[in-house]
């Protein structure tokens, strides 16, 4: 609807490492979840480099979920979207009302958001427990603060599952972050990029 939102689409040079890698390692019928999908930038690909890859969107602001329902609708991909933020419990949490890149849940990092709006929070462990998504092969986490909160909310699901490969942009929460993944059995390395992603792969 904007420049800017063409611009992050035809120059996503932060995420090319990352695309590229995606393109090499996705393989047919994987469950791709990508949380904190926004317009889903990485969503399309993830869909897009193997057939039958299903992606499971996670964008808790209604306004851009819609947004993303579009997308999905307009590239013809198995893209599904679920209007819920994830993290460490099954609850109703403050959300950033802008629906910009960096909305994120409220106190998830130091600097106030201003306006709120509430919106739906889950553990993926529940949501898998449920039967309401897959278990994913390939998880990649963007939350803007939240990211830890979310890998604790999938701990079940990570330690009964082993997806093969979790990305997670850290934001605020780094040491914790490795902690975890290394808790879960999990070595990890930077990605090339940009911006601050770690990789990680089970240990055995």
């Amino acid at each position: 609807e904007t420049y800017w939102q063409y611009q992050r689409f035809r120059w996503m040079h932060p995420e090319v490492e990352l695309f590229a890698e995606w393109a090499n390692e996705l393989r047919p019928d994987d469950v791709v979840w990508d949380v904190g999908a926004h317009l889903g930038w990485h969503a399309v690909v993830a869909a897009s480099v193997a057939p039958g890859v299903t992606v499971e969107a996670f964008e808790p602001h209604p306004t851009v979920a819609e947004r993303l329902r579009d997308v999905a609708a307009a590239t013809d991909h198995d893209i599904a979207v679920h209007e819920v933020a994830l993290g460490d419990r099954d609850d109703t949490v403050a959300f950033s009302s802008d629906p910009s890149p960096a909305a994120r849940v409220a106190g998830s990092q130091a600097a106030p958001i201003g306006a709120t709006i509430d919106v739906e929070r889950a553990r993926g462990d529940t949501l898998v427990a449920t039967d309401t998504v897959a278990p994913p092969n390939v998880l990649k986490i963007d939350a803007e603060g939240a990211d830890a909160d979310v890998l604790r909310g999938v701990r079940e699901t990570i330690e009964t599952h082993r997806p093969r490969l979790v990305y997670c942009e850290v934001h605020v929460d780094g040491a914790e972050i490795r902690s975890l993944l290394s808790s879960y059995g999990y070595e990890y390395e930077p990605v090339s990029s940009t911006r601050p992603v770690l990789r990680a792969v089970p240990t055995s």
